[in-house]
């Protein structure tokens, strides 16, 4: 079996570890048993992470036989794991609560699912600064899908969603005592509306498109910061029938003349409102495939109003999602709480707004190279992360792969693909379209 062990935050060595060790309280042993399938894992080296409650501190362990084991204080606790096979992506992203007296196992069951060739390649939502200085424009937010595969990906059926609540920091109420009220239940909420294809939207192997979310204008010729989504071959969220006069042209300003109608998508607009407002600090932006979203988007049956009887979410079937990006708001890491089931995306990305910063896809560097047409068309020694500029949050392509680089050069590249933002993206200093 081929593995990929990835890691979360801190290092530490061994397998026993306490939150401090200065207290008086005694710390717990406890093993963590990965399960799968209804029995144990028995893999050696799959690394466990474990962090408390407000993402303050965490320790990791390696697995032996599918045990971790670890020395906690009583507290609560998320236990995270991601991992890809030849066949399967595994993650694991559970919260548990350690009590005194608990010493022993707990199972804790991985979710498996198959690798997807579609993929969410690029997600630019946090816009750039204005030129002259005023603040920060943030309606250029753009998508692109990527096929990650060597076989043509009809895009057609394909829809674009967002989890609510819209901000990572907001009060959730989908969250009690740690869980997620639909995880059980086999659906994700989708926020305001979902926009769709209208036609048959083919792509290439190792190829891309992009897809404007507000605005597919030049951007540049108001604000040079910002990024051109006028090309003819890019795609725009753009349906003012389906808004009517509620349509926000702020937001939504009518497309470039170089785009055919035939690239704009469609939607309805399932609660009170007059935009599609993904955020540009923290959104957990889904793609899904369904054939009849349309329908299914207008059928009150499938609302569910939790949250708000104005505002409801369609409740998306699970099996249906593509491919997910959860982000994370900087600066409020205690009160940050997931959206997505593990089974969707068991990670989170964190995200600068408002300095033309751009979340981007890594690059799976033994996949990139193994292809034998790439053989002398990679570039290395990439340094476009923001690793080096923010210092509070930024990463890095860990790959060193320039894929954009490599692309330019000719190169076919494969990206990470293992469910879990925190192993499959970084944070970009430059939007890819102005390369």
């Amino acid at each position: 079996m081929r593995k990929y062990i990835l890691f979360i935050s801190l290092i530490l060595s061994g397998a026993v570890f306490s939150c401090d060790l200065s207290s008086s309280i005694p710390p717990v042993n406890v093993d963590f048993v990965l399960m799968s399938d209804g029995e144990i894992y028995s893999e050696d080296g799959i690394t466990v992470s474990v962090s408390t409650s407000n993402n303050s501190v965490s320790y990791e362990a390696e697995t032996e036989a599918g045990v971790a084991s670890f020395s906690l204080l009583p507290g609560l606790y998320t236990v995270s794991a991601s991992f890809k096979t030849d066949d399967y992506i595994y993650n694991l992203n559970a919260s548990v609560t350690i009590a005194s007296g608990d010493d022993g196992r707990m199972e804790l069951e991985l979710m498996k699912v198959k690798p997807k060739a579609l993929i969410i390649k690029e997600l630019y939502i946090g816009g750039c600064q204005k030129d002259d200085g005023s603040g920060a424009y943030n309606y250029d937010k753009y998508v692109i899908l990527y096929n990650n595969s060597d076989t043509d990906v009809d895009a057609g059926d394909v829809g674009f969603a967002f989890v609510t609540p819209a901000n990572s920091n907001a009060s959730n109420r989908w969250l009690k005592d740690g869980q997620l009220l639909y995880d059980s239940e086999g659906w994700i909420p989708a926020g305001w509306n979902i926009w769709w294809f209208e036609t048959e939207v083919v792509i290439p192997p190792y190829s891309q498109i992009v897809v404007a979310i507000n605005g597919a204008i030049d951007h540049t010729a108001t604000y040079s910061q910002s990024v051109d989504l006028s090309r003819p071959e890019y795609y725009a969220m753009y349906d003012p029938e389906a808004f009517g006069d509620k349509y926000s042209q702020n937001m939504y300003p009518n497309p470039s003349d170089n785009i055919e109608p035939s690239h704009y998508l469609q939607t309805f607009l399932y609660g009170k409102g007059n935009a599609w407002p993904v955020s540009n600090t923290s959104p957990a932006f889904y793609i899904l495939e369904y054939s009849d979203i349309e329908e299914y988007t207008k059928n009150d049956v499938n609302y569910d109003r939790t949250e708000s009887a104005e505002l409801p979410v369609v409740k998306v079937d699970r099996s249906w999602v593509l491919d997910g990006i959860e982000v994370f708001r900087g600066g409020y890491e205690s009160s940050n709480s997931k959206r997505f089931t593990s089974d969707i995306d068991a990670g989170y990305i964190y995200h600068t707004s408002d300095r033309g910063y751009t979340l981007y896809r890594n690059v799976d560097k033994e996949a990139t190279e193994a292809l034998p047409e790439n053989e002398g068309r990679l570039v290395y020694g990439y340094a476009g992360g923001t690793d080096g500029t923010d210092h509070a949050y930024g990463s890095t392509d860990p790959s060193g792969i320039d894929a954009e680089a490599s692309i330019a050069n000719g190169a076919h590249i494969v990206y990470m693909e293992t469910n879990n933002s925190s192993a499959d993206f970084h944070q970009r200093r430059i939007s890819s379209l102005k390369d």
